[in-house]
């Protein structure tokens, strides 16, 4: 009996402390459940709507650009695209080779579809190919049924109504590269693009616009059951370039098979009216990929199509030079208007001597007319006496060795020597015969047909002009140039008998409307060391022949327009760049007036 009682308190005593165990389990679970679904519901309300519910971003559609008169030079088009669910990813071979029949037959299926693993977020479709035509969107979606995880997106994709006419100026788009879409979700979407180059870049940030955003109902395999929520993107900012397209188009069906540059500007504001560099190359094709063989055409290509030569083709200015030399020779006392410097057809310094282009030389010449029948040995002397240095102060009033920042890739500032800049660069002292090669643009004086341009725009205006890309309802204010108008007066009339008057080097290239008259100047820069004077350009291979130039402003009566012709290896600026120079400045006028009537 006593045995029974001590087993039974035992048995009390352990049910006791079970019971408590069990007690205290339970108090502990229930205060989990308390915890989880009163004190942190909201979190884990949140955490579960994130695993039901998938953020998409929505590509915006990006900015128009537009020409002055708002003709479009930029659009978006419709592009279909192949997009491909995560979720079937385990089935990937299966659906290559169900869909590979039903696309191109050279595109690289499994090699995007491996690339495009890489560079897109784990949450978001893959895509798999741009810009389809509608035989293989009718395909996929006949096929619809055996192509689980598959379907065809509807975007834009970039496209150039000039194509290569003005592809250096617009520039183009394309996929981020990784370096530019790194810690940037938006750019790592498939589908994005953004400029690479021109206006497409230097406008991004207003051309892109702001992407949307959507929320997608997903199930237990991250499959897409529904939309939920929508916020639209918005579009980019349409940009006013101050472009003609017309003259554009027109300036590049001219040159033809040429390769040069042609830059054309509005004196009174500095608007580029045209900006054109040829060969170019076709901006839609690189807007849509790039294939390697059209990229290999374009790099072996040696008259340098990708190289946008309105800013970054360095040449000497040649003749062009040729005003700026002598008003520095007017503004210091050198030469006065009416004094003359004869001309035997050769300057003599040393006992080396610097040849006229004339042969026979010019005989008498003042200024005027030295301008106007380009007289190499005024300007020689002019040159001499006045020295590099000063001449170099004279360069910058006129833009050249300037950089005008207009946003596009590859300007260059090409060179206004002077001794300092020879001693840094070669270690060599600053020679006098040195002096007279860059008296008539030649020797180390570099400039681009930008700065050519805009120093015929402040010879015409006696203005510090200042090119712009995009439009401005404001009217800019330009500071005087510090050369005296009477100075410049004598210039302008120099530029106008070339055209104009009977001994004029490009007399045969006048505009006869009287309107639009015309003034300008000649310029032909040698590319290499003239042995024999006299010979045939036409004769000597293409590489070896000279440049030609040509720079102008009209109507002469008011100047308005001022443009540079550059013709590389053209032969000589009166036989080529000077015609070319006539028709373009008589377009743009023809073109101004009818849209201002």
């Amino acid at each position: 009996m006593r045995k029974h009682i001590v087993q039974r308190k035992l048995l009390s005593r352990r049910a006791f402390v079970l019971g408590g165990m069990q007690c205290s389990i339970a108090a502990l679970l229930v205060g989990r459940l308390f915890q989880l679904q009163t004190v942190k519901a909201d979190a884990y309300k949140t955490l579960a709507e994130d695993n039901r519910i998938n953020l998409q971003l929505i590509v915006p559609e990006r900015g128009l650009i537009l020409d002055r008169f708002g003709v479009p030079i930029a659009e978006n088009r419709t592009n279909y695209q192949l997009m491909m669910d995560r979720s079937v990813l385990k089935n990937k071979e299966t659906l290559i080779k169900r869909l590979q029949p039903l696309l191109q037959k050279d595109y690289p299926l499994a090699e995007m579809l491996e690339k495009q693993i890489r560079r897109t977020p784990h949450n978001q479709n893959i895509l798999l190919k741009e810009n389809m035509n509608w035989d293989e969107v009718s395909a996929i979606e006949f096929n619809a049924p055996d192509l689980a995880g598959i379907s065809v997106d509807t975007g834009t994709v970039r496209y150039y109504p000039l194509a290569s006419y003005a592809s250096h100026l617009i520039g183009y788009v394309g996929t981020p590269s990784p370096q530019e879409a790194e810690g940037n979700r938006f750019l790592n979407m498939p589908g994005v693009k953004i400029g690479k180059s021109g206006l497409e870049k230097r406008e991004e940030a207003h051309l892109c616009g702001t992407a949307g955003l959507r929320h997608m109902e997903v199930n237990a395999l991250g499959q897409y059951l529904k939309e939920v929520d929508r916020r639209e993107s918005i579009k980019g900012e349409d940009l006013h370039s101050t472009i003609i397209a017309e003259l554009q188009e027109y300036i590049a069906l001219r040159l033809g098979t040429e390769s040069g540059s042609v830059v054309v500007m509005d004196i009174t504001n500095g608007d580029v009216l045209a900006l054109c560099s040829v060969p170019a190359f076709d901006p839609n094709r690189f807007s849509k990929g790039i294939s390697q063989v059209y990229w290999d055409e374009l790099m072996k290509d040696k008259k340098t199509p990708l190289l946008n030569k309105s800013i970054g083709g360095q040449y000497p200015p040649g003749s062009t030079f040729k005003m700026i030399v002598g008003l520095k020779g007017l503004e210091e006392g050198i030469i006065s208007p009416q004094s003359s410097i004869y001309c035997p057809g050769y300057f003599n310094l040393g006992n080396h001597r610097f040849r006229c282009w004339k042969p026979g030389g010019h005989g008498r010449m003042n200024y005027q007319s030295a301008i106007a029948q380009s007289c190499d040995t005024f300007f020689y002397t002019v040159g001499r006496k006045l020295g590099i240095d000063k001449i170099a102060v004279i360069c910058h009033e006129f833009g050249l060795g300037e950089v005008f920042d207009l946003g596009l890739i590859g300007e260059k500032r090409g060179i206004v020597p002077t001794e300092a800049w020879k001693r840094a660069s070669y270690n060599q002292p600053w020679q006098a015969g040195d002096t007279v090669n860059v008296s008539i643009g030649q020797g180390y004086v570099l400039a681009t047909p930008l700065q050519l341009a805009v120093m015929a725009a402040r010879l015409a205006s006696g203005k510090k002009v200042m090119p712009r890309l995009i439009v401005n309802e404001k009217k800019p204010h330009f500071d005087e140039l510090s050369v005296s108008k009477e100075s410049l007066a004598v210039a302008q009339q120099g530029m106008i008998d070339v055209m104009n008057h009977p001994t004029g080097t490009a007399r045969p290239a006048q505009i006869p409307v009287a309107v639009f008259e015309m003034a300008g100047k000649t310029g032909t820069s040698q590319v290499r060391k003239i042995i024999v004077s006299g010979v045939d350009q036409s004769r000597v291979p293409w590489k070896f022949r000279h440049h030609a130039l040509f720079v102008a402003f009209a109507p002469y009566q008011q100047p308005r327009y001022a443009a540079c012709i550059m013709i590389e290896h053209g032969g000589g600026g009166a036989s080529t760049a000077a015609p070319i120079a006539r028709d373009i400045m008589l377009r743009v006028q023809q073109i101004m007036a009818e849209k201002n009537a």
